[in-house]
């Protein structure tokens, strides 16, 4: 039996290398990327963490910074036991756009509509770290940390 490829979107706390070995040994970065049409926000409650998580809410104006990663089943299923999917997090399947690349299928994760919630300190500066080694602009996360819409 083959363990086809599959491909991941990043961009909460799975942003980190550390972190994505540990949950999927098979996972290989690919590229960063940007989905548009979405914007970060944290909602939720994760007794992990002890605060709000990161998820992604439309938004026809924004984007948000995040890596590809490619996977086997094996892990995708590992990664789906993580995000609490289904249940506290859905799968979605989009077509996104990597820097200069042209765009490829991946599935990411969001969470049902939810109040937002500050996030903790310490998930906090997971994603900072994450966002400063790939570059990412930190502004949106802080605007979303703070609770914005914009």
């Amino acid at each position: 039996m083959t363990n086809a490829l599959r491909t991941y979107l990043a961009y909460g706390s799975n942003l980190d290398a550390a972190q994505m070995r540990r949950r999927c040994p098979s996972a290989r970065l690919i590229a960063p990327v940007e989905l548009t049409g979405y914007r970060l926000a944290f909602a939720g409650y994760s007794r992990r963490w002890d605060g709000g998580v990161a998820t992604l809410v439309r938004d026809p104006k924004r984007s948000v910074p995040a890596l590809l990663y490619e996977l086997e089943e094996d892990d995708e299923r590992r990664l789906d036991g993580f995000e609490g999917c289904p249940g506290a997090y859905t799968k979605r399947t989009r077509r996104v756009l990597g820097r200069g690349r042209g765009g490829r299928s991946a599935f990411f994760y969001v969470q049902p509509a939810r109040k937002t919630t500050r996030p903790a300190l310490e998930y906090l500066l997971v994603i900072a770290r994450a966002y400063r080694e790939h570059g990412f602009d930190i502004r949106p996360l802080v605007r979303a940390a703070n609770g914005a819409k914009s």
